[in-house]
């Protein structure tokens, strides 16, 4: 699917002409194609869950996606010149990682039940290998209290479009693999909130790792 098929609609004219020109941007630097983007409801709040590899993962994702949306990033990521403006521009709010940011969980459940829509890095920091980690047990606490689709997506190739360590981008074929929402109706069964959270954090992880094998798989 190429960038023509990216495009979508928003009142905001920043977002919406930041996002076409870096779909542009990675789609001529790195043939960017997205896979299964239908399966991300047009209206109403939806959850988006993706792996982690790079600072750009959220860009890379919100050209795909087809819909603009808010994501958690680390509050001092908003102290960088330019990075923290262009964080802003595209609907970031800070998160205080190592703690538990409550405010920050709060806000997410807010934006899903207005109606919007949030992408979470469920394993909460960029992989050090590529391989993907555990989730963290506020994601699912996040879904059970939001109580809105939650879509998997796996990203593949901004791990060597911009390295862990890297300052720089570099060229790399990239493409974006959103699956349908997960059904969770079988972990919430469980009555122990806690194992029914660890449940369902395998369950996120699972759909995302299932989505990176076809990824890996047409590559």
């Amino acid at each position: 699917m190429k960038y023509q098929h990216f495009s979508f609609w928003t009142d905001s004219v920043p977002y919406r002409w930041s996002q076409r020109c870096l779909g542009a941007a990675f789609t001529g630097l790195c043939n960017l194609e997205a896979h299964g983007n239908e399966h991300v409801p047009r209206k109403g709040g939806v959850l988006l869950l993706s792996n982690h590899v790079s600072y750009l993962d959220p860009f890379i994702v919100g050209t795909t996606a087809r819909r603009e949306f808010y994501f958690m990033t680390r509050d001092n990521m908003f102290g960088i010149p330019l990075l923290g403006k262009l964080l802003a521009l595209h609907n970031a709010y800070p998160v205080k990682r190592g703690t538990a940011d409550r405010s920050a969980l709060r806000r997410t459940i807010s934006l899903l039940k207005d109606g919007h829509a949030v992408l979470i890095f469920p394993e909460g920091t960029r992989s050090k290998d590529g391989n993907l980690g555990k989730a963290r047990d506020g994601v699912s606490f996040i879904i059970h209290n939001a109580d809105v689709p939650a879509i998997p997506v796996y990203l593949a190739g901004a791990n060597c479009l911009m390295p862990r360590r890297s300052k720089w981008v570099r060229p790399a074929k990239l493409s974006t693999h959103f699956g349908p929402p997960i059904d969770f109706s079988e972990a919430r069964e469980t009555e122990d909130k806690r194992l029914m959270y660890q449940r369902m954090s395998r369950m996120i992880m699972e759909s995302i790792g299932a989505l990176g094998g076809l990824a890996h798989a047409a590559r």
